[in-house]
């Protein structure tokens, strides 16, 4: 009997779709809070979100979204998920390992 080998892990820049892309998703907290003249710290205490998923969506750094963390934000700002997402053009990003993203 063969022993099941796990799939091999891919770093995100290295997958092929992720390549070939050209749009992204651009989540709009960061706006919606802005617009709501209140701080992130004060979005966190009020909805009981951590600071570190509210600063993940509003830095554009989170790569996974909880579907529960999108309710209670949709909740509280009073919109659905076509607001607080959009859909941009991909441009030619570079990190800082110098991998094209």
């Amino acid at each position: 009997m063969n022993p099941t080998v796990p799939p091999k892990f891919t770093k995100r820049h290295e997958r092929k779709a992720v390549q070939q892309s050209r749009v992204k998703i651009r989540c709009r907290l960061q706006d919606l809070i802005d617009a709501q003249g209140m701080t992130r710290s004060a979005l966190a205490t009020t909805t009981g979100l951590t600071s570190a998923a509210i600063r993940g969506l509003c830095e554009n750094t989170a790569k996974r979204y909880d579907a529960d963390t999108l309710a209670v934000l949709c909740d509280f700002f009073g919109c659905d998920m076509g607001i607080l997402f959009e859909v941009v053009p991909r441009e030619s990003e570079v990190s800082d390992r110098g991998h094209q993203v």
